[in-house]
C-alpha cells in the first residue's frame, strides 16, 4: 500500500513538474489575458479606443491677381489676359516615369503648347552625338550650361559632356534601361522641372504647382481626368494667359512674360512672388511689372490628403488687387503703318539691286547678283536645311539633299555639322553645280514658301532661268522678307512724336519678332533663331541702334554759330568742294565735289553743304570775332548746344536705352563727341583732339553717334523752337477703380534752359529745312525737293548720309517735322547702310509715306477715330 501511494505521488509530482503542462498552463493564461484585453477594448471601451483617420493637411497658397492691361492711345488693346485650362502639376505628389511619359505622349499626341525645356537635344544620326541647346554668345552659353549643370548636380558639372550629362540625369531617376533615349528625354523633361524645385528655401517651402501644358484641349482634359490615380498631382486648372493682339509691330515697346529668374525672385520675394510666377521680360511688361501691372497677390487656404490630392473648393483669405490699366501714347494703327513702310522700301531696295544691269559705273558696286544674293540667305541660317534633309523623293527639295548627301553621307543639321552643310551649298552655287532654281526649289519643298498653285515650281522645272524673276515675286508677295537675306540694306527704324507733349505716336524696328511666341509657354526653337539671328531682331533700333546722323544733325551746329555770332543769317561762305583746316594733309570734302558756290545759312541747309556748315563750326574756335577762344572751346561750345537739345542724356522713356546701357557698362564722362569721350573710345588716355574732328562733328560725322529717338527728340526742339520736352511712351496710368495715377496728356513742365535761342535763329534754320523739301532758291535746289514734289502737306526737313565702314554703304536718314506753320509730329527714319543708290534717299520716301499716313486726317491725330476702344 505504501508502495502504491508512494508510486501515485511520484507520478503526480512528474505530471506537476512537467514543462508541457506548465507550457500549456502558461498558453492558457495568456490567451485569457488576451481574450480579456480584446474583451474589453473591442466591447467595453470601444468609444474611447475608436481609430481616427489620418487628418488632412491644410496650405496657404497665394493667389495670382490679374494683371493690368495695355492699350494704345486710342483704346486698341497691346496686352490682355485671356482664360484658358492649363494643366499643372503638385511637385509635392510622387509620380512615376511611366505617368509622366504618357502624359508627353498625350500632349504630342492632341498637339498641345507644352512647356519643353530640357536643355539636350539627341543625336541626329546614328553615332552621332548629344548638344546642349543653349544660346548666346560663347561665354553666355557656356555659363548658362554650367549653371544648368551645377543645380541638376551633375558630377564634375565643368567638364561633364550634354552625353554624360544625359546618361546621369538617366540613372539618377531610375528611367527604365529599354526604353529609347526619346521617350528617356520625354521624362527628364518633366523630371528636371520638379527636380529643380529643390533649390528652394526649405525653410519657407510650400510646393507651388508646375505649369506644364497651356490652353489644352477637351480631349486632352478628358484624359487627364479618367486617369487621375496613374497621373498623380497633375490637375486641370483656369489661369488667365497674356496675349499681345499688336504682336511683332509693338513688341520691342511691350515685351513679353517668361518665368521669374532667380535673380528677380531674390530681389522680389518679399512682395510675395513665388519661384513659378511669371516675370516681365524686356519692354514695358519688365519696366511696369512691380509699381503697375502685377498687381497685389492674395490668399488661398486649400485643403489636401495625404496624397496630396487636393479636397473641396479653396477659401479666400484675402483678395487679390488686379493691376492697373495702362495706356500708351502709341497709335497702333501709325505703328503698324511705319513697320510696313519699312518693309516695304526695304523690300523694295532689294529688288532693285536684284533687277540692276551691271554694266558701268555706280550700278557695278549697287547690283546684287542672284547667286549672291542666295548665299546671303543661306549663310544667315534661313534655309531650313533639316526639312531639306527630311525631303521625300517626290519632294522638290529633295535634289538640294542629294547633292549635300553626295558630299557628307551623314549630314547632322546642328553645331558643325550644318556649319560643313552650309558650306556644301555655298560652294555649290558658286560653282554653279547648284542652280539659284533648286535653292528655290528648296524653299518651297520645305514650306518656307507657299505655292499652293504650284506655279513657280512649275516655272522653276521647266525654266530654271526664270529663277530671278521668281525670286523678285516672292520679295513682292512678302514670301521672302529683307530680314532673311540680312543683305544691306535690310534694317532700320522709325520714330513718330507728338510736338506738343513728347509722346510716342510710333516707334518702329525692323526687324522685330513676335512676342506671343514667347509668353506663358516660351518657344523654345523661335527664340533660340532670335539669338543667333544676325540681323539682330531682339534688338530696339529706336532707343539702342546708335549711328551716326549725317547731314540731320546740322541744325545744331548751326543754331552755335548763330548764336555764338561767328555767323549771321545772310553771312555768306563759299563752297569750292573741300574745306582745308590748318596744316591738315587732307582737305575735308564736300559731298558736292564741285562745290556749291557762295550760300547763306538757310541756302547751305537746303542743299547741305559740308563746307558751310564745317566752316562756320572752325570760326568758333578760331578768331573769327573773338580772341580767346580755341579748337577745343569750339567742341565745347558745340556741345552745350547738343545737350541743349538733349543729345547728352536718356531721352526719358520708360524703356532701357543706350544711354542706360552706355552707363551700365561704366563710362560716366559725357556722352557727346568730346576729347573726353574720344579718349575713352580709343582707349588712348594722351589721344589729342583735333579741329578737323569738331569740323567732322558738324556735319554728324568722326565719333558722333545717336539713336532714332534722340534724333527724333531733337528735330521735336525746332518744331517747338525750344528745348525738347522728355520722351514717353506711358500716355495715362488707370487704377482699379478708375482713378488717374499718371498723366502725360499735356505738355510737361520743364526747367529754365541756361541757353537761349534768337527767333531770327530759329527762323532761319526752319527756312532751310523748308526750301530742302519745298523749293530752289538762288539757284540752289533743295535735297529733298524730288521727294516731296506735289506733296500736300508743307513741311521742315532734312535729308542726311553718313558713312561709317569703308566696304559698305553709307547710312541715309531723314528728320522732319509737321505740318510746317502748325507742328503736329516730328518723324525721323534711320535706314542703316541705305545709301545703294538703288532706290535714291529710301528714308526720305518713307518719311514722306509716313507723314502722309499721320496726317490724312485733318492733319490733327487726336480726331482719330478710336477702334476697339475699352471706355466710352
Amino acid at each position: 500500500m505504501i508502495d502504491l501511494l508512494k508510486a501515485a505521488g511520484k507520478s503526480t509530482y512528474k505530471f506537476i513538474t512537467h514543462r508541457l503542462l506548465w507550457l500549456f498552463v502558461l498558453t492558457a493564461v495568456l490567451f485569457f489575458v488576451l481574450f480579456v484585453r480584446l474583451f474589453t477594448l473591442q466591447i467595453v471601451e470601444t468609444d474611447r479606443w475608436v481609430v481616427a483617420p489620418p487628418s488632412n493637411v491644410f496650405i496657404e497658397l497665394p493667389i495670382q491677381p490679374l494683371r493690368g492691361t495695355i492699350y494704345d492711345r486710342h483704346g486698341r488693346p497691346l496686352a490682355i489676359n485671356n482664360l484658358a485650362f492649363v494643366v499643372m502639376m503638385d511637385p509635392s505628389v510622387q509620380i512615376t516615369n511611366e505617368a509622366l511619359l504618357e502624359l508627353t505622349q498625350l500632349f504630342e499626341k492632341n498637339g498641345e503648347r507644352f512647356v519643353d525645356n530640357f536643355p539636350i537635344a539627341l543625336p541626329e544620326t546614328d553615332g552621332g552625338e548629344f548638344a546642349f541647346t543653349f544660346t548666346g554668345d560663347d561665354e553666355t552659353r557656356i555659363w548658362r550650361e554650367n549653371r544648368w549643370k551645377h543645380d541638376m548636380a551633375i558630377p564634375n558639372h565643368r567638364e561633364a559632356s550634354a552625353c554624360e550629362s544625359f546618361a546621369h540625369l538617366r540613372r539618377h531617376f531610375r528611367i527604365d534601361e529599354a526604353l529609347s533615349d526619346a521617350d528617356a528625354r520625354r521624362i527628364l523633361n518633366f523630371r528636371c522641372q520638379i527636380f529643380q524645385l529643390r533649390l528652394i528655401d526649405f525653410a519657407n517651402y510650400n510646393p507651388m504647382p508646375i505649369l506644364f501644358a497651356s490652353e489644352v484641349s477637351h480631349a486632352t482634359m478628358a484624359a487627364i481626368s479618367e486617369r487621375a490615380n496613374f497621373f498623380t498631382g497633375v490637375f486641370i486648372d483656369i489661369q488667365t494667359q497674356r496675349e499681345y493682339p499688336g504682336g511683332r509691330y509693338v513688341s520691342h515697346i511691350i515685351g513679353y512674360l517668361a518665368r521669374i529668374t532667380a535673380g528677380q525672385y531674390q530681389a522680389n520675394r518679399h512682395l510675395g512672388y513665388t519661384q513659378q510666377d511669371l516675370f516681365g521680360r524686356d519692354g514695358l511688361e519688365f519696366q511696369l511689372e512691380v509699381d503697375h501691372l502685377r498687381g497685389t497677390p492674395g490668399l488661398q487656404r486649400i485643403e489636401v490628403n495625404r496624397a496630396g490630392r487636393r479636397i473641396g473648393e479653396p477659401e479666400i483669405i484675402i483678395e487679390p488687387i488686379a493691376g492697373d490699366k495702362i495706356f500708351l501714347s502709341i497709335d497702333l494703327e501709325l505703328q503698324r503703318a511705319a513697320y510696313y513702310t519699312l518693309k516695304e522700301y526695304l523690300t523694295t531696295v532689294l529688288i532693285n539691286r536684284l533687277q540692276m544691269r551691271p554694266e558701268t559705273g555706280e550700278r557695278v558696286a549697287n547690283h546684287l547678283p542672284i547667286e549672291d544674293a542666295l548665299t546671303a540667305f543661306i549663310r544667315n541660317g534661313s534655309l531650313d536645311i533639316r526639312s531639306v534633309l527630311e525631303a521625300e523623293p517626290v519632294n522638290p527639295a529633295y535634289a538640294l539633299q542629294l547633292f549635300i548627301r553626295e558630299r557628307d553621307p551623314n549630314p547632322v543639321p546642328r553645331g558643325e555639322g550644318l556649319v560643313n552643310i552650309t558650306r556644301i551649298i555655298i560652294e555649290g552655287l558658286d560653282a554653279w553645280r547648284i542652280t539659284p532654281a533648286t535653292i528655290l526649289l528648296a524653299l518651297i519643298g520645305t514650306e518656307q514658301v507657299q505655292d499652293t498653285d504650284y506655279t513657280w515650281q512649275t516655272r522653276l522645272v521647266a525654266r530654271p532661268q526664270d529663277a530671278l524673276s521668281v525670286l523678285v515675286e516672292m520679295l513682292h508677295t512678302w514670301e521672302l522678307t529683307p530680314q532673311q537675306f540680312n543683305i544691306d540694306p535690310s534694317t532700320g527704324s522709325i520714330v513718330i512724336l507728338d510736338v506738343h507733349t513728347g509722346g510716342v505716336l510710333a516707334a518702329v524696328s525692323y526687324p522685330s519678332f513676335d512676342n506671343n511666341r514667347l509668353v506663358n509657354i516660351i518657344d523654345e526653337a523661335y527664340l533660340a533663331r532670335l539669338n543667333t539671328d544676325p540681323s539682330r531682331p531682339l534688338i530696339y533700333r529706336a532707343l539702342m541702334e546708335a549711328r551716326a546722323p549725317g547731314s540731320t544733325i546740322k541744325m545744331v551746329p548751326a543754331v552755335a554759330a548763330l548764336e555764338m555770332g561767328t555767323i549771321g543769317v545772310n553771312t555768306r561762305i563759299s563752297c569750292h568742294g573741300s574745306f582745308t583746316i590748318g596744316d591738315e594733309d587732307n582737305p575735308l570734302r564736300c559731298w558736292a565735289r564741285w562745290g556749291h558756290g557762295s550760300m547763306n545759312i538757310s541756302q547751305a541747309m537746303a542743299v547741305s553743304c559740308n563746307v558751310f556748315f564745317m566752316d562756320s563750326i572752325f570760326r568758333i574756335g578760331n578768331n573769327h570775332g573773338h580772341t580767346t577762344r580755341t579748337g577745343h572751346d569750339a567742341i565745347g561750345i558745340l556741345n552745350d548746344y547738343m545737350a541743349f537739345f538733349g543729345l547728352h542724356e536718356h531721352t526719358g522713356t520708360e524703356l532701357w536705352e543706350r544711354y542706360n546701357a552706355v552707363r551700365a557698362g561704366g563710362y560716366g564722362g559725357l556722352l557727346l563727341p568730346s576729347p573726353e569721350r574720344y579718349r575713352h573710345i580709343t582707349a588712348n588716355p594722351a589721344a589729342l583732339w583735333r579741329d578737323a574732328y569738331t569740323a567732322q562733328v558738324s556735319i554728324g560725322q568722326h565719333i558722333s553717334n545717336y539713336t532714332p529717338a534722340q534724333m527724333a527728340r531733337v528735330v521735336m526742339g525746332f518744331a517747338n523752337r525750344r528745348a525738347p520736352y522728355p520722351l514717353h511712351f506711358v500716355r495715362t496710368i488707370e487704377g482699379r477703380e478708375g482713378q488717374i495715377l499718371v498723366d502725360r496728356r499735356s505738355a510737361p513742365q520743364m526747367p529754365e534752359s541756361e541757353l537761349t535761342i534768337a527767333d531770327e535763329t530759329w527762323d532761319a534754320i526752319i527756312e532751310g529745312m523748308r526750301l530742302a523739301t519745298e523749293s530752289a532758291s538762288g539757284g540752289h535746289r533743295g535735297t529733298a525737293v524730288d521727294r516731296f514734289l506735289n506733296f500736300p502737306i508743307q513741311i521742315a526737313g532734312k535729308t542726311g548720309t553718313a558713312e561709317e565702314v569703308n566696304n559698305r554703304f553709307a547710312h541715309t536718314a531723314f528728320a522732319a517735322f509737321a505740318p510746317l506753320d502748325n507742328p503736329q509730329i516730328a518723324v525721323y527714319v534711320n535706314v542703316p547702310f541705305g545709301d545703294t543708290r538703288a532706290l535714291s534717299q529710301v528714308a526720305a520716301r518713307m518719311a514722306r509715306n509716313i507723314i502722309g499716313t499721320a496726317l490724312e486726317t485733318d492733319h490733327v491725330l487726336e480726331t482719330i477715330t478710336p477702334l476697339n476702344t475699352v471706355r466710352p
